[in-house]
Parts: C-alpha cells; sequence; structure tokens
C-alpha cells in the first residue's frame, strides 16, 4: 500500500481578493477647504473625487439646476438668516429666495435644504454656488445672470454710453424698461426718500462714481465703519437702478435705508417732527377767531 505524502504549497489570493485589497490600499481623495468655508463645514465623510482641474466631478454636472426659480429671487433686501437673523455667512435659497445661514451639518440653510428639498445656495458675499446637503461648489455658466444680478458691475465703456443709449430693455419678467427709470419700493411711507434718490441717481458725476465699484471697493477693508457701509450701500443701490440686465423693473432701497438708519436716527427724527409739526402748525392756522357780531 503506497504511502500518501503531503507537499507543503502556498496559498496565493484569488484575482477577486486581490482586487479588494488594492481598493483597500488607496488612499482616499483629500478634501480641498475653501476660503469661505468655517469649522462648521464639517466633512461628511463622504469620498470626493477631483478632475485634473483639482474640481468636484459633480460641480460641472449638478442635477437640480432646472429647480432654481429666478422670479422668487431678490437681492434688494437685508442680507440677514432668515431664522437666526445673522448677517454672518449667509446664503441664498435659489428655489424659494429665503436667506439662511451656514452650509454645514446642523446649520440652517442645511436643514432648510433637507426638510424643502430645495438644493441650490448662493454665497451672498463670496457669490459662489452650492449644492447642499451633498456640499459640493456648482460651477456653471448659466448662473452669471444670478451673479450679476447680485452684484451689477459697469466698465468704463458702458458708463460713457448710458447718456447716449435710450434703448429700452427686457426683464426676466418680460416687461420692458430704461436703465436707470425704474420704480423704487414705497417702504413705511420712505417716498420723501425715494426721490432725492431718484433724482442722485441721474446726476451724472455723482452716478458715474458709484456706478465704478473700483472707486469705493476697496474701502470694504474697514467694513465694520458704518459711514464705509454707507457708501456701498448706496452705490450698490445706484448700480442696481442701471442695471440692465434685472430681473424685475422695480428696485427695493431698503438695505440702503436700513444702514442709513443705523448711521443716524436724523431721518426718523426729522420725518416725526415734520408731520407732528405740521399737523399743529395746520390746527393753528385753520382756528378762527370769534368775531363780534355786527348788524347791517
Amino acid at each position: 500500500m503506497s504511502s500518501l505524502s503531503f507537499l507543503p504549497h502556498t496559498l496565493t489570493p484569488s484575482s477577486g481578493h486581490k482586487r479588494k485589497l488594492e481598493k483597500t490600499s488607496q488612499k482616499p481623495s483629500k478634501r480641498v477647504k475653501h476660503d469661505d468655508e468655517t469649522d462648521e463645514h464639517a466633512p461628511t465623510g463622504n469620498v470626493i473625487v477631483y478632475n485634473e482641474q483639482n474640481e468636484d466631478i459633480r460641480s460641472r454636472s449638478c442635477p437640480y439646476l432646472d429647480t432654481i426659480r429666478r422670479n422668487m429671487l431678490d437681492f434688494d433686501f437685508e442680507k440677514l438668516c432668515s431664522v437666526s437673523l445673522s448677517h454672518l455667512n449667509v446664503y441664498a435659497c435659489l428655489v424659494c429666495g429665503k436667506y439662511f445661514q451656514g452650509r454645514g451639518n446642523s446649520t440652517h440653510a442645511y436643514t432648510h435644504s433637507v426638510s424643502e428639498g430645495h438644493h441650490v445656495f448662493l454665497n451672498l458675499e463670496t457669490r459662489r454656488f452650492y449644492c447642499l446637503p451633498d456640499d459640493y461648489e456648482i460651477l456653471d455658466g448659466s448662473l452669471e445672470d444670478i451673479t450679476y444680478l447680485l452684484n451689477p458691475t459697469f466698465d468704463a465703456s458702458e458708463i460713457s454710453a448710458l447718456d447716449k443709449n435710450s434703448k429700452m430693455v427686457r426683464a426676466y419678467n418680460g416687461l420692458t424698461y430704461y436703465p436707470g427709470v425704474v420704480g423704487l419700493n414705497n417702504i413705511k411711507a420712505n417716498d420723501y426718500c425715494n426721490v432725492i434718490l431718484q433724482m442722485l441717481s441721474h446726476m451724472s458725476p455723482l452716478r458715474d462714481f458709484f456706478l465704478n465699484i473700483n472707486n469705493y471697493e476697496n474701502s470694504r477693508i474697514s467694513s465694520g465703519d458704518q459711514m464705509v457701509l454707507l457708501v456701498n450701500r448706496f452705490g450698490e443701490l445706484i448700480r442696481k437702478l442701471w442695471n440692465p440686465r434685472n430681473f424685475k423693473t422695480h428696485v427695493s432701497p431698503h438695505e440702503f435705508l436700513q444702514v442709513l438708519l443705523m448711521w443716524t436716527t436724523f431721518l426718523g427724527i426729522v420725518h416725526e417732527t415734520l408731520h407732528s409739526d405740521t399737523d399743529f402748525r395746520f390746527s393753528n392756522f385753520i382756528r378762527t377767531p370769534n368775531l363780534p357780531f355786527t348788524q347791517k
């Protein structure tokens, strides 16, 4: 009877097992942190894949761009969160037009995205677009009109041609208007202020100065100064009044008036005093003295 002999042999991993080992040995792509991010924008744990230009591969193929509702967008109001009333790190939802703070987990913008199914947001300070809750930047040329609506800019040739060009333009809502000749919203009987703003916006030297953002953009370094904010807000209002690519045929001076009232209470005092003093003088004026009765 022949004896059985067992020869030692080495175990070699199968091809499928080898592929698993190769996958686990690969290091995940690093997450690039943008300048406008804070610690609240913590990584979600998802592996982010970048192309050769160091861009998230989802950035140029966002599936939610068709959910943007341009008729709901209005950047004329004060840029503060509709929930926390904070001015820091505010994003605009491009589906409903509301403002929310942050974009990381547990922030108001993130919560709004999950609860309402709204995914496209715009950072009102950096003017960058993001998709939430996936938290990646959106890069698409079709969004340029929204960026221009938020921050209209003019070059020297465009400014010099304003007084020569008398063509009407068409807003996104289908109505036509002349740039510079648009209505200002009436906010709590501020029509007296709207008249002054309309007049100032048509004074050519003043208008041309504020249409060129380079004349006062550097002053944003000391943005804590309320006087600097007043100059910037006035410049934004003038540029929006002369914007040839408006979505609507009216502009709201709300943000400018908010800064103006923060800087001084003069307008409020004058407005109240004028009304009360006018009522007093008018009541005295119509009061007639008791004249003695005379017979003919």
